[in-house]
Order: C-alpha cells, then sequence, then structure tokens
C-alpha cells in the first residue's frame, strides 16, 4: 500500500507543468521530469522509476521477456533493491490474446524457464515462468478490439 501511496505521489509530481520537480518526504526523494515522462522516488531500501507517453518506446526488455513484435509500450515500472530488480511493462497489440500467449510461452521457454503455472479463459489469462534466477509472466486481457499485456520480469 505504501508503495502504492508513493508512486502515486511520483505520478502527480509527473502530471505538474514543470520539465522537473523534486521533493524530499520522509527519507524518500520524489523526482519527475516531464520532459522525458519518467518519475522516479529513492529511499534508502531502493528506487522505483516509471515511464510513460512517447519515453516508453524506448524501454529495453530482455530476451526471456521481450517486447512483443508490432506491440506499443504504454508505460514501465522499475523497482530496484540490493537483492533484484523488478520490471513491469504494459503493451498493447491488436493481434488475439492466444498469439500473444504463445509468443510468450515460447519465449519463456526458448530462454530456458520453466513454465510454473498458466491459467488462460476466453479474453484473458496468466502466465508465469522461471528459471536461472530469473522470472517472467505476463497477464493478458482482450477488450475493446486490443490486447492489453503486462509483462513483469526479473532477475537476482
Amino acid at each position: 500500500m505504501r508503495a502504492l501511496v508513493l508512486m502515486g505521489f511520483c505520478l502527480a509530481l509527473a502530471a505538474c507543468g514543470s520539465r522537473e520537480e523534486s521533493a524530499t518526504i520522509g527519507g524518500a526523494t520524489f523526482t519527475s521530469n516531464e520532459g522525458d515522462g519518467t518519475a522516479t522516488i529513492t529511499t534508502d531500501k531502493g528506487t522505483l522509476s516509471t515511464v510513460d507517453g512517447a519515453a516508453a518506446a524506448n524501454v529495453q526488455m530482455p530476451s526471456f521477456a521481450p517486447k512483443y513484435p508490432g506491440s506499443t509500450i504504454l508505460s514501465a515500472v522499475k523497482t530496484e533493491t540490493d537483492e533484484r530488480t523488478n520490471h513491469m511493462v504494459s503493451i498493447e497489440t491488436g493481434d488475439s490474446v492466444d498469439k500473444v500467449v504463445a509468443f510468450y510461452e515460447k519465449a519463456f521457454k526458448d530462454a530456458g524457464m520453466t513454465i510454473s503455472s498458466r491459467m488462460m479463459a476466453e479474453d484473458g489469462g496468466l502466465m508465469a515462468a522461471e528459471g536461472d534466477g530469473r522470472k517472467a509472466s505476463i497477464a493478458v486481457s482482450f477488450e475493446d478490439g486490443k490486447t492489453s499485456v503486462v509483462v513483469n520480469f526479473s532477475e537476482a
């Protein structure tokens, strides 16, 4: 919950009219830059950063959890601690849920990962994989003619 409140504050800073804003509250530093579409929260425990808009197109995804071909990256969130770096990337495509799931299942398996869970419905589903210190998952849904995908990935 605390992370959601901090993220909300960070996103609010990103919406401000100036190009870069920064504030420190209770040991956490909140920085946003409207010009480059980023917002960051830094504490002694780690960092949470977001990117959206046109800047999100520059987000790099690893080969074990790649960007879906032809999709548009809408936003990305990255959290970093001493133990792990986690990424959550939201993308959108006009392709079917089945086609998207098949792509990620192949990518996960080709990277030597094992599918650890899979729940599918007619218009969406979830799938997770892990292996070699890496974890990846997708949440897929279809609505209004578009398939939305949230890709989560991390490495130790």
